[in-house]
């Protein structure tokens, strides 16, 4: 029988693990989009208006994680809303512009990294520059300096394990070393693919329940919602034999 090595390196996911930006993009992103669902007919309007904004709604919500253009490209297609290229930037323009601007440390992150005494990276599906603009806005930056690796520089985003992979690379250690955190069934099929132990957040989550039910489905090992009980999980991790 196989043993799991004990962890010596964290990976973290910056939005919605580090970054509490994942309810600023879907608050944008579900408002640019909803004025282009196709207009209905009939006697329940208001009620089929209001389904339909809950079902765009959910597939925003179960995207997240994803790069904003293939994240807008399959929504487009289910809902048939119409986009083009350039509505499509100005969207994307407007969550990353809401996110920079708003986005603030998720709750108890600043106080569980002090606890956790091992090296990191960021690996996120976002592009450099935004992660570096949020980790600086947040004050986590000198945490993460020289260790963010960006879906944007690798060849296959999450949820290919490229970019766990390259940060697993840029330590110079297996993945299975490597504790990778992750609140997206996106990021966490990614760090599961890599062969790091993956542990799912759902702190930030719109349903908190559903969504741990989905990280687990994913491949996440263990799913918790209080960044308190984070560093009591790592160190688990750590002392592994």
């Amino acid at each position: 029988m196989m043993v799991r090595q004990a962890i010596t390196h964290l990976i973290c996911d910056c939005d919605g693990v580090l970054l509490d930006s994942e309810s600023i993009a879907l608050r944008v992103l579900h408002r640019e989009l909803l004025p282009l669902l196709p207009a209905c007919s009939g006697a329940d309007d208001a009620q089929h208006e209001a389904q339909r904004s809950a079902a765009l709604h959910s597939a925003i919500a179960h995207r997240l994680g994803m790069y904003t253009d293939i994240l807008l490209g399959e929504v487009d297609m289910e809902f048939e809303l119409g986009l083009d290229a350039i509505r499509t930037e100005r969207i994307h323009q407007s969550v990353a512009l809401a996110c920079g601007e708003e986005a603030q440390p998720v709750p108890g992150v600043v106080e569980a990294l002090q606890a956790i005494r091992l090296p990191r990276a960021v690996a996120s599906n976002s592009d450099a520059p935004r992660i570096e603009a949020g980790l600086r806005r947040c004050g986590l930056y000198s945490q993460f300096a020289g260790r963010i690796y960006s879906g944007h520089d690798v060849a296959h985003p999450k949820p290919a394990p490229d970019v766990y992979l390259a940060a697993a690379a840029g330590f110079g250690v297996e993945p299975a070393r490597c504790v990778a955190v992750d609140d997206s069934v996106t990021g966490v099929r990614a760090a599961v693919a890599a062969g790091m132990h993956v542990l799912g957040f759902t702190g930030v989550a719109h349903d908190r329940k559903a969504m741990a039910r989905k990280l687990k489905e994913a491949g996440a090992h263990q799913v918790f919602e209080d960044m308190k009980q984070f560093p009591q999980l790592v160190s688990e991790l750590i002392w592994l034999r």
